[in-house]
C-alpha cells in the first residue's frame, strides 16, 4: 500500500453514505482502509440485493480495470464509518504489471471474495430460509467480522436483501434461533451460542 498511498485520494464516509453508485461513470479502483461496506445491486422491480460485505483490506470495483467498462456494476454504501482510497485505474493497472507480488495478492483477494459469493449464491438457491440465515450468520462471524460475538452492523432489512427474503421472515427466524439458544442478539451484538447446532441447520438447509 505504500506505493498506492503516495498517489491515492483518501476520503472518509459516515455510516449510510454512498461511496459510488451503480451505473455511475468509473475512473478508479477503491481500496477500503477502514470500516465495512455493502455492495448493492438493483434487482428486478427495483429491490436492492446485497452481493457481499467488504471489510478492511478489500479492493472495490476491480472489474473497472477493463477499459471497456464505462459504468459501475454495483453500488457501494458504508455500513460503518469508513475510510477509502481512490486509485486511478490506469495507475493501478501499471502497479499490477510491474509488481508480481502485489498482483498475486490482489488476485488472491478476488478469488476469496468470489468463492464466498458463489458459495452463498448456491446456498441461497438450494436452502430453505433457516439454512440461508444460518449460513449468513456463519459468513458474517467467520468471513466478515472474524469474531464471535460481533457487532451486527446490518439491519434486518439488509440481512433480508443479503439472503433474498423479507424483513419479517428474517425477524421470525432470528427469534426462533434465539428461542432455541442457538444465538443471542442484544443491542445489535450477535453471539453464536451453539455453533454445532448452527452448522447442522446450515447443512440441513
Amino acid at each position: 500500500m505504500s506505493t498506492i498511498g503516495e498517489t491515492c485520494s483518501m476520503i472518509q464516509y459516515e455510516k449510510g453514505e454512498l461511496i459510488f453508485k451503480e451505473g455511475g461513470p468509473v475512473q478508479h479502483i477503491i481500496y477500503l482502509r477502514e470500516g465495512f461496506v455493502k455492495l448493492v445491486k438493483k434487482a428486478a422491480g427495483g429491490k436492492d440485493f446485497i452481493l457481499s460485505i467488504s471489510k478492511r483490506g478489500s479492493y472495490l470495483g476491480l472489474q473497472n480495470l477493463d477499459q471497456e467498462t464505462k459504468t459501475n456494476y454495483y453500488s457501494a454504501v458504508a455500513l460503518t464509518k469508513s475510510e477509502v482510497c481512490y486509485i486511478n485505474r490506469n495507475h493501478f493497472r501499471t502497479l499490477l504489471k510491474s509488481n508480481g507480488d502485489f498482483a498475486l495478492k490482489v488476485l488472491s483477494t478476488v478469488f476469496e471474495d468470489e468463492m464466498n459469493y458463489f458459495d452463498r449464491l448456491v446456498k441461497n438457491v438450494q436452502q430453505q430460509l433457516p439454512g440461508r440465515l444460518a449460513n449468513t450468520i456463519s459468513y458474517l462471524a467467520n468471513e466478515v467480522y472474524g469474531e464471535n460475538p460481533f457487532s451486527l452492523n446490518l439491519t434486518q432489512t439488509e440481512i433480508a436483501a443479503l439472503i433474498g427474503t423479507s424483513r419479517e421472515s428474517v425477524s421470525r427466524i432470528l427469534k426462533e434461533f434465539q428461542d432455541l439458544e442457538i444465538i443471542d442478539l442484544k443491542k445489535n451484538v450477535l453471539t453464536i451460542l451453539n455453533e454445532k447446532r448452527l452448522e447442522e441447520i446450515k447443512h440441513k438447509g
